[in-house]
């Protein structure tokens, strides 16, 4: 049961780090631009509340909170990167 509370905390965190980060007008993973909703970020607001309630039963309040976002900073500082990288191979194919 930990490893699946585990696991759900840490997939839901990724992707709703993700979704918020596609909901970001200056995101560049998305050829199109941000999603294209006036309410883009609710379902990364969603998703991260889910993983920190998957996260509560297994640590201590201030280590759930502390881990969070911890796992959101870290896929925030990477997703930039990989938009930079997607649009830099969509440029060469482009060209």
């Amino acid at each position: 049961m930990n490893l699946l509370l585990a696991l759900l905390a840490t997939v839901a965190g990724s992707a709703a780090a993700m979704l918020l980060y596609v909901a970001s007008p200056q995101q560049q993973l998305r050829a199109a631009g941000p999603w294209p909703t006036r309410h883009a970020w609710w379902p990364g607001s969603v998703l991260a509340l889910v993983s920190l309630l998957a996260m509560w039963p297994l640590m201590a309040p201030l280590e759930a909170i502390s881990a969070w976002l911890v796992l959101l900073t870290l896929v925030w500082s990477i997703a930039p990167f990989l938009g930079a990288w997607r649009a830099r191979v969509r440029a060469r194919r482009s060209a």
